[in-house]
This record gives structure tokens, sequence and C-alpha cells, in this order.
């Protein structure tokens, strides 16, 4: 099983890298780019739009890594009081017990 997920990646990067490598060679026009600040040099449009695509990719994955941090803190402040809160009840269960037979 592993390793037909393993060719089944390998195929979809190859398909990706194709189709990469067929982007950039129908895009080969150069433009320069000016950001008020600094102007880039020359460079083909597609390295233009990959990169502008992996800068999304990344802070794509920075935002949802800061919701995951947050939920995953939540969920272990939950699970340390449901511990909590489940050594409360078993020391009065026990509390319980010994009390009854006294009586």
């Amino acid at each position: 099983m592993r390793w037909i997920k393993g060719g089944i990646f390998l195929v979809i990067v190859l398909a990706l890298m194709a189709v990469g490598l067929l982007f950039s060679s129908r895009n080969t026009a150069a433009y320069s780019i000016d950001l008020i600040i600094v102007k880039l040099p020359e460079i083909s449009i597609a390295l233009l739009i990959l990169a502008s695509l992996v800068i999304g990719l990344i802070a794509g994955w920075l935002l949802s890594l800061s919701t995951y941090v947050r939920l995953k803190s939540g969920q272990v402040k939950a699970e340390r009081s449901r511990k909590l809160a489940q050594k409360e009840l078993d020391s009065l269960r026990i509390a319980g017990l010994k009390g009854g037979e006294n009586e």
C-alpha cells in the first residue's frame, strides 16, 4: 500500500513538473517590475507568476499554521481540564465509597 501511495505521489510530481516546464517554455517574455521602492530586473513572466504562487502558498501555510497552533493549544488546555475533572470525580467516588462503609 505504501509503494502505491509513493507511486501516485511520484506521478503527480512528474505531471506538475511537466506542466511547469510547458508553462515556462510558453511564457518567455521578460518584464521588469517597479515596486515603488525598488525596481526589479527583467525576468520572465513565467518566473514572476511561479514566484507569486510560491509566495502565496507560503503565506497561506503560515496563516493556517497560526490557526492550527491556536486550536492545538485549546485542545491541550481542554484535555488538561478533562483530566483534572476526572481526577476530582475519581476522588469523590472513593470518598463516597469510604463514607458508605462506615454507615
